[in-house]
């Protein structure tokens, strides 16, 4: 019975540092709002006392103000635990607001990493630019589809011995070439 004891004393603990009422442990997910669900599974994440968290779309489908709760908890805790925090997400404006570094990936592969506010400021992949400009782009009318400028022309030139073209900074980006030749 000590053990039952001790692990819902450090479940009740895990849940209050996800800043949740530790009687949350004793609801059901189906009884929890998204963000509720978010934390806890935050909590759960922790009890392994990690070093790196993973967060995969954490704040997909969360309302913004939910969304800005869910970020600031995971920055704190980042600080608190001297977590690295990798966060995989689609949303440019939460990557541009919480990460140090950005990594772009098209179909799996690597095309440009570097500081956020370099990437940002400069893109030099064609698909990294192709996001942004996607991004940028103001929401369409109810009814409208969505416009999306897609950069043409462009194809992966990288090659064994010369993957990378070194920006500089700890910027640099994959090799690409216009695909007219």
């Amino acid at each position: 019975a000590g053990s039952r004891g001790e692990a819902a004393s450090r479940a009740r603990q895990l849940i209050a540092d996800v800043r949740l009422d530790p009687d949350f442990a004793d609801r059901l997910p189906a009884q929890l709002s998204g963000g509720q669900r978010q934390r806890i599974g935050i909590a759960r994440a922790l009890a392994g006392e990690p070093e790196v968290l993973i967060a995969d779309e954490i704040t997909t489908g969360l309302d913004v103000s939910v969304q800005a709760e869910v970020l600031r908890l995971l920055d704190d805790l980042r600080r608190e635990r001297e977590l690295a925090c990798l966060f995989i997400s689609h949303d440019l404006a939460v990557v541009r607001g919480i990460a140090d570094r950005v990594v772009v990936l098209r179909h799996g592969v690597v095309v440009e990493e570097g500081p956020t506010d370099v990437v940002f400021a400069d893109p030099g992949h064609p698909y990294t630019r192709e996001l942004m400009a996607a991004a940028l782009e103001p929401e369409p009318e109810p009814g409208v589809g969505r416009v999306v400028a897609v950069v043409e022309g462009w194809e992966d030139a990288a090659e064994p011995d010369a993957v990378w073209d070194e920006l500089g900074g700890g910027h640099r980006v994959r090799r690409w070439r216009s695909a007219d030749g």
